[in-house]
């Protein structure tokens, strides 16, 4: 049997539906029966759309199952490492057996990593399973941020800013796996201070169907002021540092001073111009 080679990622483990249209031909998938696949435990993904999964099953009984599924053996049996939507859908179509790929060495850290790759590629994965998933990783495997993003084929900051959603109450984690609260407005409630009021700015925002930027309003309040009153209390050489913030960030950039010190506001539009954003600032260049 052959061992995993993750550099390569998915497309050189998973064969294309063209490759395996006629599985006759091909010595390295083989007919497994589905009563000896256990399911991979270390899935990241914990919840799957009954609709989703009998839309599969419906197409791999009129089509067959057009990718073999992934297992590693396990001692006389086998576990899955990639397909748990097909094996599943399989398993509600009654089918005895399943085409499989078989691989006899691959450590438990690398069926997690597949697993991973492999859902948020198809974009299975809510947020909460996302950030769990990652922190798994990085936690009990001992694998950086950057690692992790180069992994997955995101940017630093995304890994960053979805491994902050595990600091959220519980009650607004299940809202957002649950996709009743975006990614995005709760990461804007995560600066508000004590979980009590977290979780009412979090029922408040779905209730009424806040936006990110209304929540963004709630949250950091900007005082009125007008451009006369800026003008008198900003020098020159502020107004100068003000204009080369924007022209470095690409973006709105304010410095409203104060009796003592004062505070430097840069918006951003989107979770995209965040990001170009703290890239920007190298917020993250001394972090691992």
């Amino acid at each position: 049997m052959k061992r995993l080679a993750l550099g390569r990622g998915l497309d050189a483990l998973i064969p294309s539906a063209e490759s395996i249209a006629d599985s006759d031909n091909r010595t390295d998938i083989y007919q497994i029966e589905i009563a000896r696949i256990m399911p991979n435990p270390y899935q990241p993904r914990k919840n799957f759309a009954e609709s989703k999964i009998l839309e599969l099953a419906e197409s791999i009984r009129q089509k067959g199952m057009i990718q073999p599924l992934i297992l590693r053996r396990s001692a006389e049996d086998y576990e899955l490492i990639v397909g748990e939507r097909r094996f599943r859908a399989a398993q509600t179509l009654g089918l005895e057996k399943v085409p499989a790929i078989i691989f006899e060495e691959i450590s438990k850290q690398d069926m997690m990593e597949l697993a991973l790759i492999e859902n948020i590629q198809r974009e299975n994965l809510n947020p909460i399973e996302q950030a769990e998933a990652y922190r798994i990783l990085i936690q009990e495997y001992g694998i950086t941020q950057a690692e992790v993003a180069d992994r997955v084929g995101k940017q630093r900051s995304s890994i960053t800013n979805t491994l902050r959603l595990l600091a959220l109450p519980d009650k607004i984690r299940q809202m957002v796996a649950a996709g009743e609260l975006s990614e995005g407005a709760a990461r804007v409630i995560l600066a508000v201070p004590g979980d009590k009021e977290k979780v009412n700015l979090a029922e408040k925002t779905i209730k009424e169907g806040l936006s990110v930027r209304q929540l963004e309003r709630i949250v950091y309040p900007q005082p009125k002021r007008t451009l006369a009153h800026r003008s008198q209390e900003m020098s020159a050489e502020m107004f100068a540092i003000e204009e080369a913030l924007k022209r470095k960030l690409k973006t709105k950039a304010y410095i409203s001073p104060g009796a003592k010190g004062g505070k430097i506001v840069i918006e951003y539009y989107d979770n995209d111009s965040l990001s170009r954003i703290l890239d920007e600032l190298k917020i993250f260049d001394a972090q691992q």
